[in-house]
């Protein structure tokens, strides 16, 4: 028996609305709002009103709810103690104890990486390491950044580790909003920094592919230290320290 359809009051019909799936709209939201924090569509503190989500996404609170519980969980939303819930801050003193944990990560997962990994592995590596280059000649600054985290995260996960992939996941989320910042900040990525990302992936890729574990931690340590190094030096910075003040007339 065929489905009847409704007309509205002009005599148009009016398809009946199709029913999402039970749990996906929890889904929908959180896939939507994790974009939007990583990618700094969101800055960090944004108040993250549950109402107006909900007639954003077209939902009850109940999904929106579902969502910024798992992405605090993640470290990308905080509950405030009057139980609302903003984009997580950046910790800017907590940046260098930061930066050390990924350059630990880099070496650990890329070396056993060069001594676990599958040939479809190295094929999905070859693959994202196509894509960013192509990005990078674009300077396309949000594909960079997203290709980036794909690459160390598919490192991660031929390292055969779970543990080790789970927290590089971590890692790589918190640094996507750290490094999209950075480069928000200066404008785009400068040359040295593209070519780090370009000569350091490739070496990291030819080390793998030739399981050689020793070259990959050496080359995971470089590709740490160049971003770090102009993270440092940018959040670092003190711009007061470059003036000159005159003197006191006598």
């Amino acid at each position: 028996m065929a489905r009847k359809r409704s007309s509205d009051a002009s005599g148009k019909t009016v398809r009946p609305a199709r029913k999402r799936a039970r749990g996906s709209g929890a889904v929908a939201v959180y896939d939507e709002l994790r974009r939007d924090i990583l990618e700094l569509r969101m800055e960090p503190g944004t108040l993250l009103d549950e109402t107006e989500l909900a007639a954003r996404f077209k939902l009850s609170r109940s999904p929106v709810r579902e969502a910024l519980i798992r992405l605090s969980a993640e470290g990308l939303v905080q509950t405030l103690r009057n139980r609302s819930s903003i984009v997580a801050p950046f910790d800017i003193v907590a940046i260098p104890s930061y930066l050390d944990a990924v350059e630990l990560l880099y070496r650990l997962t890329t070396r056993l990486a060069a001594q676990n990994r599958s040939a479809a592995q190295l094929a999905e590596l070859e693959s994202i390491h196509r894509e960013h280059t192509a990005a990078t000649r674009r300077a396309e600054m949000a594909e960079m950044i997203r290709l980036n985290r794909e690459f160390h995260l598919a490192i991660a996960k031929a390292s055969g580790n779970s543990f080790y992939a789970h927290w590089t996941r971590q890692l790589l989320d918190q640094g996507q909003r750290l490094l999209g910042l950075y480069l928000h900040d200066v404008g785009k990525p400068n040359d040295e920094l593209s070519g780090h990302w370009t000569r350091t992936h490739l070496a990291i890729l030819k080390a793998i592919e030739a399981q050689d574990a020793d070259a990959a931690e050496v080359a995971a340590m470089r590709d740490a230290e160049t971003i770090a190094s102009q993270m440092r030096e940018k959040f670092g910075a003190r711009p007061s320290s470059g003036l000159s003040l005159p003197s006191k007339p006598r």
